[in-house]
């Protein structure tokens, strides 16, 4: 290691190798390996065809004069006719000058941290910003990744390429991307060299990698045990370290009402985020965008891939509720299994299990469909909104009726505020009908027809479908 050394100096290093055995050995191959950079110098006594005998020794002499700046190394092969026929002696150096020291480079975040990670699977990518402090500007030599699991771990470059020029003040950015090959802890180091730095800037990587696939708790959940509160529900979409959580229940007025909730997981099992209340245009008419109100926070925690908590405090303008349910996944059939990241191309999906809203996707933000398969029974819940732009939920219960065609009747339920205790009888009313035909695993459309009693309120139309995907390539149930 001979560190920093300045641009037209030269430094010698000696190692010495020794026979430790009792027999002689040989040398079949001393050479320098073809990476070694061009500032190193190698003069070796020790040399293809040498017997060394036992106890005996021969030196390897390299000589280290930078005539650039930057990172570099090298190696020589020591090949030979032990039972470790292989070493390499390897070597590294930096060439510095007078502008060295003259900038100063942070990481922000200053390390990279992923969550747990299926083994063989990618991960979302993380945001990485190389800062420079100044004074000076910086000049990028060098981005590599090194480390123990360095091939665990890949990068995409966006502004920080090798020759390109940082202000003082100013960032680059890459992103970072976590694919597990084995199973533990996973470690390696984002390296960073430029002449202006005293020293090479180095971020640590880490992620957890787990085998096999990790749980998923996309789906319809319900208050735990089943069937004990029938009537309100709780759907996940799942995707990555991120859950969409759409809770459908009802306001003080008994009305059906519904909330949403972007999670983002906070430890494992754990996801927490805010709950917002969302306006727009009647279930007729979708013109975007619709505007959405914080009206709380939600934290969900999964004791397994089936059973959990759903713990909220609502402020709804009137009062202050805040309540834990246990929640258990609601079971009408055979329940697919989900996986995210696995499928690449989402249209050969076979379980059309996931939330859905009209395609092309966000050509009308604020409503959407969410979809639960078990077998050949589609459990579907509506969030949309009435004439008066106030939230509201229909659901159906659809059956199929030809291939990837399911149809039944949409049903608007009314009930006890989402606060009450205990939590009493809900009314069902037959409000239209509702048909999915998909023509692929990621295309379809949803064909109603509604009449809520009042002509503002009815409506008869089929809206293009596809699945939300907001951390991809999305969540696949089969």
């Amino acid at each position: 290691m001979f560190g920093n050394r300045a641009v037209g100096s030269s430094t010698t290093a000696v190692a010495t190798v020794s026979n430790c055995g009792d027999a002689a050995w040989s040398f079949t191959d001393v050479s320098v390996h073809p990476a070694t950079g061009p500032a190193f110098h190698v003069n070796a006594m020790c040399a293809t065809g040498l017997t060394l005998a036992p106890g005996a020794t021969c030196t390897v002499s390299v000589n280290f004069a930078p005539t650039t700046t930057g990172q570099t190394s090298g190696g020589v092969w020591l090949r030979n006719t032990t039972t470790a026929p292989d070493p390499l002696i390897t070597f590294y150096g930096r060439g510095v000058d007078e502008q060295s020291g003259t900038a100063s480079l942070v990481f922000v975040p200053a390390s990279a941290d992923f969550a747990s990670q299926a083994v063989g699977t990618a991960s979302m990518p993380l945001e990485v910003e190389l800062r420079n402090l100044g004074p000076a500007a910086l000049t990028l030599r060098a981005v590599v990744l090194n480390g123990p699991e360095v091939y665990d771990f890949f990068f995409f470059n966006e502004t920080c390429r090798v020759g390109a020029v940082i202000a003082p003040g100013d960032s680059c950015h890459l992103s970072l991307n976590f694919r597990p090959q084995a199973a533990g802890t996973r470690r390696a180091n984002l390296v960073i060299d430029s002449p202006q730095l005293a020293s090479l800037a180095i971020m640590q990587i880490s992620g957890a990698a787990q085998a096999g696939a990790l749980p998923n708790y996309t789906g319809l959940f319900w208050n735990a045990p089943d069937g004990s509160e029938p009537g309100w529900g709780i759907n996940f979409a799942h995707q990555g370290d991120v859950i969409f959580a759409t809770w459908f229940t009802y306001d003080r007025t008994g009305k059906a009402w519904w909330l949403s909730v972007t999670a983002n997981k906070a430890a494992e099992g754990v996801y927490s985020g805010t709950l917002v209340r969302t306006s727009g245009a009647p279930f007729g008419a979708y013109v975007p965008p619709a505007t959405a109100t914080p009206v709380g926070t939600a934290t969900m925690t999964f004791t397994s891939a089936d059973a959990g908590t759903f713990s909220y405090s609502v402020n709804d303008g009137m009062n202050i509720s805040a309540q834990t349910k246990a929640i258990t996944r609601q079971i009408f059939g055979p329940v697919p299994t989900c996986v995210w990241g696995a499928q690449q191309d989402l249209t050969q999906a076979t379980n059309f299990q996931d939330l859905w809203w009209a395609a092309p996707a966000a050509s009308e933000a604020g409503w959407g469909v969410n979809v639960t398969q078990q077998g050949p029974t589609i459990f579907a819940t509506w969030f949309t909104y009435d004439a008066d732009r106030n939230p509201l939920w229909l659901s159906v219960t659809a059956t199929q009726t030809g291939a990837n065609t399911f149809s039944g009747a949409l049903d608007r339920t009314t009930g006890p505020a989402f606060g009450a205790v205990p939590f009493g009888p809900v009314q069902h009313n037959p409000v239209g009908t509702a048909t999915f035909t998909f023509t692929d695993g990621n295309t379809g459309t949803f064909a109603y027809n509604v009449d809520l009693g009042d002509v503002a309120n009815k409506a008869n139309q089929i809206k293009a479908i596809t699945r939300q995907v907001f951390r991809p390539p999305g969540t696949a149930c089969r």
